[in-house]
């Protein structure tokens, strides 16, 4: 192979990998891909609170739906957070 081809083939991947790795989460959550990834990390928990709850949605300017994950605390947290900055608001 020659170094062209080395030098092409590098500059190729590499946008790849560092696209890559900007989505890679670091809450403690796994990457979710499927609902079977849920299902598993779920069961990994035994607090109601710390199960995930999930969502597909489309990012703002992507076509490509994406799991959205929180756990029910901080969901619900972020519910609470949301009703007393409205109550200020009005």
């Amino acid at each position: 192979m020659s170094y062209v081809r080395v030098a092409t083939l590098i500059g190729l991947i590499f946008p790849l990998i560092a696209c890559e790795s900007l989505r890679i989460e670091d809450d403690g959550i796994p990457r979710i891909n499927s609902q079977r990834d849920i299902d598993e990390y779920n069961a990994t928990v035994s607090s109601e609170g710390e199960k995930l709850v999930c969502t597909r949605e489309r990012p703002l300017g992507s076509n490509i739906r994406q799991y959205f994950c929180m756990t029910q605390n901080q969901r619900d947290r972020l519910v609470t957070e949301t009703r007393d900055n409205l109550d200020d608001q009005f």
